[in-house]
């Protein structure tokens, strides 16, 4: 999905590596699902969390 963060820079848009956590995106009709993951080093906090931020924040690159 590098080239979503790509496309992402040219608008001005920088996100670091911990926050490139979009995998794939694909559509079922009006329906938008998108596969996440933490960066590495993050599983071991994740736990503190109902949904960690770095996942919701990649979820919603998918919008």
């Amino acid at each position: 999905m590098e080239g979503v963060y790509g496309r992402f820079a040219g608008l001005g848009l920088s996100y670091g590596s911990a926050f490139r956590g979009l995998r794939g995106v694909w559509r079922r009709g009006e329906e938008v699902f998108a596969e996440v993951s933490l960066p590495a080093g993050q599983e071991g906090v994740a736990g503190r969390f109902g949904v960690h931020p770095v996942l919701l924040d990649a979820a919603l690159h998918a919008v």
